[in-house]
């Protein structure tokens, strides 16, 4: 590696490279393994260093005191950086820093957390720390600019060396298509493939034969032979005594697990699920925290499906739940009993990639430097992959338009003619396979229900079935069973169709007239298909002018109405109702509407005849381009048959069983137009309830005033057999919940001051270690701006959802940091583990009842004569006891809940609200004692 490159790291005051200043800088100037030049300096802020900060990189505001400006060491940094690349782990947030100070201004910028992601797929975490420490690269002190600058160029070193022992041809191809692009990893990959061209004596490679299936690094080993499943005509059923026995004390788990606690109600679900699958029937079991309900069903699920040899299907709503079921769970239970049942985890055809789909948009040779750079991850990993999964990737910004063009779909899948699905490669026939052969077969909540909409075509069959998290799955279906279309789906859709190159017209309908031209058909056949071609375009030019007169008078509809025109930073929503429909304005829509469907129709017929013509050339095995292009044909066809009736059901053929909406975007004011079922409990009882022999379903939250009456009138269950399983924690003793009797009610003055002051001298008492949940994201960023400083001052980090990071990154960091507190909203509600003294003040800021602005549960509370009762305080009580259990996540966690919303005390439904929890310790009073109660309760010395 002949070239010279500049390594950069910086130390910030904050991630606003508008607010916030450089306090650290580093460079070192690098040719290979040697290093030619090193600089660092700390650098003197205007701004004061935070308190996270200060911590993260181990630098206070009097170390600067003497430290030069970035003013003066600009001539030392040009100097040194020159015209050279500069080198940087997450390059754009150091560009934006240094270049308000007219620094990097026109260096080329490498990025090592982009090239780490092309590089070392299914790495997990790609910062710097995490990546030094997979690849033994020495890093002395993170986040000191010297050693992360040191650190930045043995890792870009090493990813450069990894690179070099690639497939020359896959080289060749990567600078051969960056040739064309701005790419900046371009550079380094042309200069790779120019040394190994050099060192090998080669000409320009050939084609790295990804497209070919029979050749090449995608050629998969044979899955190991797995018999098909042979049901039992008569059902065994299994034996909930034997299978209790296996929990309880002396069991073979107990024995297996040093420190294996038993538990009561573990043992009573183990029972009532193997005897819902021995009857059949359906069961509803709320398990409480610590059950161990996912032990509680594998078992009599393992045992069934073996003993009957048929499948059971097992849905979660979360990954993290998905993961811990099929990496951990299942192969424990295999492990430990030796019982030989096959699994399996299933997913979406969106989730696997087709490698057909792949040579095809290799192919296509347009590519910007963003799409390249996706492109290489993909042909980078593919000879990694046994999975195929886009979950083994890294898939940011431009990575997902990539990953659209070469993900399985049913629309472009061409079966048994596709050659990959004939050799056995196929990635996604691959897992069906496997799932066709399995005894388990793990899935998510999103893709059972996709199987429900798509008349069970998704699945392979089954009839005994497990849902967790099943509070979840009335928003699943709803999501699932909807429609959502924006301008920009139909400008896609429209531009994939046919967009113009110069004169030639381009996208799938400029496909066409090549394939005939190499085929031997009459000039007149020829002329006939270009005729047609000419038409769709034409049709196509026509629909996206009548699509953005459409949209402009349906944004003038948005902006007639008066809750529209509140400014607001987040996305708004607008149910669309008969009076609303009823206005002038919507008259015009519904006229734009129908110039829109005309032209959309000309398209789609297009389209059809286009398909037809294709399809009369007759089948070519040596041509697979024919096939490919015949299925995106059809294919384009349903799509746009699905967006034109989604929208002709939006605008003009309203449906009292559906919901529509509007939402408006913010930042842009987009809109798009949705709709959803009414009711999906129905639709549940039809396609699911009643199609299946057994179906239970669990999670810790499924009641609502100790009855499952909500939940079963919410999925449309019907006779269930029912089973509340209280938690096997002490709540009693571990867990004090309080709520202040004298702060303002939250639609009172002074209320949002009270919340903020109670946080910061809570967890001032507290030393940090606590979570606050909002039910808003304006009252989380207000609250975070106004207990941040102050609770710097008592040294004690604060954390903020939307401020300081990803979800994940803001998990890690306050589990990490003794003294801190994090602020989030609804996604930290639940599937939030945090276990021991790391959590041990958990604030709830309000109630959570739901936003009555929200379209579809406004709809659904119209349909109820109490809807209060009837609706919005049950899915409350739901969402409330979700937040509550973050606290208490094992036997030994012990602290206190606090409400900072008397309307559990003032109000009739606090009572109700209360009786859905625990039985913790209970207490009320002036909010000024709160500190002191906490600091008491807390104390190990008080604890008995």
């Amino acid at each position: 590696m002949d070239r010279i490159y500049v390594a950069v790291d910086l130390e910030f005051t904050g991630l606003d490279p508008r607010r916030d200043e450089i306090i650290e800088i580093a460079l070192v100037k690098f040719r290979g393994d040697e290093v030619l030049d090193t600089f660092s300096s700390l650098v003197r802020s205007n701004r004061p260093i935070p308190l996270k900060i200060e911590q993260l990189v181990g630098l206070r505001n009097e170390d600067l005191r003497d430290a030069p400006t970035m003013r003066s060491l600009t001539g030392r940094i040009l100097t040194m950086v020159a015209n050279h690349p500069v080198v940087a782990h997450s390059v754009e947030m150091d560009q934006q820093f240094l270049r308000r100070h007219g620094l990097l201004v026109n260096n080329l910028p490498i990025d090592t957390f982009e090239l780490a992601s092309i590089v070392l797929p299914g790495a997990g975490r790609y910062s710097l720390a995490n990546l030094c420490e997979r690849l033994d690269i020495s890093l002395p002190q993170n986040h000191r600019a010297l050693h992360d600058a040191v650190a930045t160029k043995e890792l870009f070193v090493a990813l450069v060396e990894r690179i070099s022992g690639w497939d020359l041809r896959l080289l060749e191809e990567i600078a051969a298509l960056a040739s064309a692009t701005d790419w900046a990893l371009g550079r380094v990959f042309r200069d790779v493939a120019a040394e190994r061209r050099e060192a090998s004596g080669a000409l320009f490679g050939s084609p790295w034969p990804i497209a070919e299936a029979e050749t090449g690094p995608v050629a998969r080993a044979k899955e190991p032979d797995m018999p098909p499943l042979q049901p039992a005509e008569t059902i065994c059923p299994v034996d909930p005594d034997a299978l209790a026995a296996l929990v309880a004390p002396g069991g073979i788990f107990q024995s297996a697990f040093p420190g294996y606690e038993h538990r009561p109600q573990q043992v009573e679900m183990v029972r009532a699920v193997a005897e819902a699958f021995n009857l059949p029937c359906h069961l509803l079991v709320e398990a409480g925290t610590g059950t161990g309900k996912s032990l509680a069903y594998l078992l009599p699920a393992a045992h069934f499906a073996l003993q009957n040899d048929l499948r059971v299907i097992i849905s979660s709503n979360t990954i993290n739940l998905q993961d811990q079921l099929f990496e951990k769970d299942i192969p424990d239970i295999q492990r430990i009993l030796g019982l030989p049942f096959r699994t399996a985890l299933l997913k979406g055809r969106g989730n696997y990639l087709c490698q057909r789909r792949l040579g095809a948009f290799r192919r296509s040779r347009q590519l910007t430097g963003a799409e390249l750079s996706g492109l290489t991850k993909i042909l980078a990993w593919l000879p990694q992959t046994a999975t195929g999964e886009r979950s083994e990737l890294i898939l940011v910004n431009a990575d997902q338009t990539v990953w659209a063009q070469v993900q399985a779909s049913s629309e472009t899948c061409l079966g048994d003619r596709c050659p990959y699905r004939r050799q056995g490669s196929c990635f996604f026939y691959r897992a069906r396979d496997r799932a066709e052969r399995a005894h388990l077969v793990v899935v998510n909540h999103a893709l059972l229900l996709s199987d429900l909409a798509m008349e069970s075509r998704v699945l392979p069959e089954y009839h005994y079935l497990i849902v967790d998290e099943a509070h979840h799955l009335e928003d699943v279906a709803t999501d699932q069973f909807g429609i959502a279309v924006s301008r920009q789906d139909l400008y896609a859709y429209l531009a994939d169709v046919s967009h113009r190159s110069g004169e030639v017209p381009g996208g799938l309908v400029g496909r066409v007239p090549g394939l005939f031209r190499r085929q031997a058909v009459s000039q007149s056949a020829r002329d006939a298909v270009e005729t047609l071609v000419n038409t769709v375009v034409a049709a196509v030019q026509s629909s996206e002018q009548y699509l953005y007169a459409l949209f402009n008078i349906v944004t003038t509809f948005v902006d007639s109405l008066a809750e529209s025109r509140a400014q607001s930073q987040y996305d708004q929503t607008i149910l669309l109702t008969p009076g609303q429909r009823a206005q002038p304005d919507w008259s015009r829509v519904e006229v734009a509407w129908e110039d829109l469907s005309t032209s959309l129709q000309r398209v789609l017929k297009g389209l059809g005849d286009l398909a037809k013509r294709v399809e009369e050339l007759g089948e070519d095995e040596q041509d697979t381009e024919r096939g490919e292009i015949l299925q995106e044909l059809n294919a384009a066809v349903l799509t746009g048959v699905g967006m034109w009736a989604g929208l002709q059901g939006i605008i003009t053929d309203a449906d009292d069983a559906q919901v529509y909406w509007l939402t408006v975007a913010n930042p842009g004011g987009e809109v798009t137009l949705q709709s959803a079922p009414l009711q999906v409990g129905p639709m549940l009882q039809e396609r699911l309830f009643s199609q299946k022999d057994c179906v239970v379903l669990t999670s810790a939250t499924l009641q609502t005033g100790n009855s499952f009456r909500y939940i079963k009138d919410r999925l449309g269950l019907e006779e269930p057999t029912e089973l509340a399983l209280d938690s096997p924690f002490d709540f009693e003793t571990s867990v004090l919940l309080y709520v202040p009797k004298d702060i303002p009610e939250p639609n009172e003055p002074y209320y949002q001051k009270n919340v903020e002051q109670a946080i910061v001298d809570l967890c001032a008492a507290t030393e940090g270690r606590a979570m606050v949940l909002f039910t808003s994201n304006s009252q989380l960023n207000a609250t975070y701006r106004a207990v941040q400083g102050p609770l710097e001052e008592e040294g004690i980090v604060v954390y903020g959802q939307g401020f300081d990071g990803s979800r994940q990154q803001i998990l890690e960091s306050f589990r990490s940091t003794s003294r801190s507190v994090l602020l989030g909203t609804r996604s930290f509600w639940e599937g939030v583990d945090i276990v021991g003294e790391a959590l041990s003040c958990l604030v709830i800021a309000r109630l959570p009842f739901a936003v009555p602005t929200d379209p579809v549960f406004s709809a659904r509370a119209a349909t109820f004569d109490d809807p209060f009762n009837e609706f919005y305080l049950p899915d409350a009580i739901l969402r409330f006891r979700q937040g509550f259990g973050r606290l208490i996540r094992s036997a030994d966690d012990f602290g206190l809940v606090v409400v900072l919303d008397k309307r559990l005390l003032t109000k009739s439904y606090g009572k109700t609200i209360l009786r859905s929890l625990p039985g913790c310790t209970a207490r009320q009073g002036p909010i000024r004692l709160l500190p002191d109660l906490a600091r008491r309760w807390l104390d190990p010395a008080n604890r008995g």
